[in-house]
């Protein structure tokens, strides 16, 4: 009889594990969309906004690509079962309510950003899918390009486009509600990345220091060596619009997931793509 119950529960396992191999084989099998950085000079952080962003400084960085949304629910679905599933340590924080819980969600609003999640976890689900987490200093520049953009799609944040002045999610529309990947396609950044503004905060790879702007390499910077804090870019659905802007950074302790935290993915390109 044990040996039975040990089969059955065996089949059982294979039987989930096709489902979701089936299920989400689309977000696992298909090539990540990717928006092509060139290598070049940009201007980085503002003279007139947090002190945290000053000096402004020009940074070279060679070529490399970035997601052009950031990972999805559905997306992070596949790395989670792989990891563990429900006794997974990558697995992300649920919250209920307007927020859904996991891994529910991952059916539910599979195009909605994964949220919850440690940057331990973000970077682990990077490695899964043979890529990285963007550095600060990348992040900023498929943003705002290379003319020092406040916000992505320019310098006013209601200015009219395409018969809408509405261009990301933050406080003032988002009725504490995050929404689908590619929603405000108006919002777009120069290089063709979504939702970089508003929606949810992004982790880098950087440890936050508030002065290393002042001593920061003006080639292919990495943040500081050491550091208790993560970067975080690109405000959130909490967040008013002036902490929307390209340049804003914060710092977050990087083992706490939150409601207003996801990431995107980057990785190295071939260094003879120049601007």
């Amino acid at each position: 009889m044990n040996v039975l119950r040990q089969n059955l529960l065996l089949n059982s396992n294979i039987f989930i594990l096709f489902y979701v191999l089936f299920a989400f084989l689309p977000y696992v099998s298909a090539e990540l969309d990717l928006c092509l950085i060139p290598a070049g000079t940009f201007t980085m952080g503002s003279a007139e906004d947090l002190p945290n962003e000053a000096p402004v400084h020009k940074i070279y960085l060679d070529a490399y690509y970035i997601g052009k949304t950031e990972v999805t629910n559905a997306e992070y679905y596949p790395f989670w079962v792989e990891s563990g599933g429900t006794n997974s340590e990558h697995t992300p924080v649920s919250y209920g309510g307007e927020f859904g819980t996991w891994p529910h969600i991952a059916e539910t609003r599979p195009n909605h950003p994964v949220i919850g999640v440690a940057y331990d976890s973000a970077v682990a689900y990077a490695k899964w899918r043979g890529m990285r987490l963007p550095t600060e200093a990348e992040w900023e520049k498929a943003a705002r390009g290379v003319k020092a953009r406040r916000w992505p799609w320019g310098n006013t944040f209601g200015q009219r486009i395409k018969n809408t002045t509405i261009h990301a999610n933050v406080w003032k529309q988002s009725e504490t509600q995050l929404q689908p990947v590619g929603t405000y396609p108006t919002g777009v950044s120069p290089y063709g990345a979504y939702d970089m503004a508003g929606n949810v905060w992004e982790w880098v790879s950087d440890w936050y220091s508030e002065t290393f702007y002042r001593r920061s390499p003006d080639r292919n910077p990495k943040g500081p060596a050491i550091g208790s804090r993560r970067v975080v870019k690109g405000g959130s659905w909490l967040n008013p619009e002036v902490l929307a802007r390209c340049s804003t950074r914060i710092g977050q302790h990087p083992a706490i997931g939150t409601s207003f935290i996801g990431f995107r993915l980057a990785r190295d390109a071939d260094p003879s793509y120049e601007k």
